[in-house]
């Protein structure tokens, strides 16, 4: 029987970012608020996409894994601070509901 590693496992899942800008990831966003049953306030919308742009070119992390943890984490913070119109209360459901934003997200950003 193999041995469990989970360094191995977060080394297995590289995802790698096609080449974006501010202006590429607001289109995504747009769209993507615009198709799902979350959205952000508006006079946050360009702080959101120009925090995302910033982690992005900044963490130099390559694993899917953290990535969909530090999105979901980020929609919980703006959705902490009440910028979020959410269409569920419940925290695990939530989680359930940023988890699948956070992979589409990834979906939109691979090369």
């Amino acid at each position: 029987m193999e041995v469990y590693s989970y360094s191995r496992e977060i080394n297995r899942n590289k995802v790698v970012f096609c080449e974006f800008d501010i202006d590429r990831v607001r289109t995504i966003f747009t769209r993507i608020f615009d198709s799902y049953d979350l959205k952000i306030k508006d006079e946050v919308f360009d702080s959101f996409c120009e925090d995302f742009y910033n982690l992005v070119r900044e963490i130099p992390a390559s694993n899917e894994r953290i990535w969909r943890m530090i999105i979901t984490d980020m929609f919980f913070s703006y959705d902490e601070k009440g910028w979020l119109y959410a269409a569920v209360t419940n925290n695990s459901f939530k989680r359930k509901q940023f988890a699948i934003l956070a992979n589409v997200i990834l979906g939109e950003l691979r090369v």
